[in-house]
C-alpha cells in the first residue's frame, strides 16, 4: 500500500513548460515529502484504513516467549518491524506491484502449498492479499494447516476497492463470504469487522476524483488547468477525507467498507 491516498492520486505539473515528460515522477516524490511532513494525526484522518490495518497488525504479536510469525502474502515485509523478538517468516510469490522491493521475502512460494511443515506458526499474517489468490479457500485451508492448535489468524480482506495489481486482483468480499470461508477452512472463534463505514468509504472515492479530471492531461492544457487541479486536490484529498473520518461515526450499519479484518483461531 501507498503511505496514504493523497499520494496514489497526486500528480501535479509544476507551472514550467518543458518538464511535461518527466514531472509525473518528480511531482510524486514531492507530494511523498510533502506528506510526510504532516503531523501524524492529520495523516491519520486523511487515511484512516491504513492505520486500522497497522494497529491491527501491531496486536497480532505473540503471548509469551518467542514465537514464530508467518507474513503469508508479505510483500516488502512492511510489517516485521512489529515483531522483533520473534521468528518472522516472509512468504510471498513476488507477483504484485513492479515497483515492489522483495528482497525481504525469506520464502518465495504459492500460498496454497506451502513448503512449511503442518503446525509450526503461532500467528498466521494475511493482510490484503486475499483478492489476489485464485483459489482464497484453498489458501485459508493452507493458513490453518501451518497454524498449531490454538494459533490465530490475522487477516484483512476489501470489499470496496479499485482493481489493482492487474491482472492479479480476483475478488472482493463480503462478511458473510469471509466467515464462511474461514469456518469451511475449519476455524474457530471467528470474528469479522468493518474497518470504517461509509464515510471512509467516500473520503478514499473523492481521492480519485483529480485523478480521473487531470492526471491524463499533458501538455499546455494540464498547465492552463494547474490552479483547479490544485484545489480539487485540496478539497479532495485532504478536506474531504478529513470531514469524512468525523462523520464515518454517524454510519451505525456498516454496509459499505472499504475492507474487513478478521481475527480466526485454529
Amino acid at each position: 500500500m501507498a503511505p496514504s491516498l493523497i499520494l496514489r492520486t497526486a500528480c501535479l505539473y509544476p507551472p514550467f513548460l518543458g518538464w511535461y515528460d518527466d514531472c509525473p515522477n518528480l511531482m510524486s516524490s514531492a507530494y511523498h515529502r510533502l506528506y510526510e511532513l504532516l503531523p501524524d494525526a492529520l495523516k491519520r484522518r486523511i487515511n484512516p484504513l491504513e492505520y486500522s490495518i497497522e494497529q491491527f497488525v501491531g496486536s497480532a504479536r505473540p503471548e509469551g516467549g518467542r514465537g514464530t510469525v508467518l507474513d503469508a502474502g508479505a510483500g516488502e515485509s512492511r510489517f516485521s518491524r512489529y515483531f522483533t523478538g520473534h521468528f518472522y517468516v516472509a512468504a510471498d510469490t513476488r507477483v504484485g506491484d513492479a515497483g515492489w522491493d522483495y528482497s525481504k521475502i525469506h520464502l518465495c512460494a504459492d500460498l496454497s502449498a506451502m513448503p512449511l511443515k503442518s503446525r509450526t506458526a503461532d500467528v498466521v499474517l494475511n493482510i490484503q492479499v486475499l483478492e489476489h489468490v485464485r483459489e482464497p479457500g484453498r489458501v485459508l485451508c493452507e493458513l490453518y494447516r501451518v497454524l498449531k492448535p490454538g494459533g490465530r489468524l490475522y487477516l484483512t480482506a476489501p470489499q470496496g476497492w479499485p482493481e489493482h495489481q492487474q491482472p492479479n486482483d480476483y475478488f472482493r468480499f463480503t462478511q458473510y463470504g469471509l466467515r464462511a470461508l474461514l469456518q469451511s477452512a475449519g476455524f474457530r472463534e471467528i470474528s469479522v469487522e468493518p474497518l470504517g463505514g461509509y464515510f471512509h468509504y467516500l473520503g478514499h472515492r473523492l481521492t480519485y476524483i483529480p485523478k480521473i479530471l487531470f492526471q491524463g492531461r499533458t501538455g499546455l492544457g494540464r498547465l492552463v488547468l494547474f490552479p483547479l487541479e490544485g484545489l480539487a486536490l485540496f478539497a479532495c484529498c485532504l478536506a474531504g477525507p478529513v470531514a469524512c473520518y468525523y462523520l464515518d461515526g454517524l454510519d451505525r450499519k456498516k454496509e459499505f467498507t472499504l475492507c474487513y479484518r478478521c481475527l480466526a483461531v485454529r
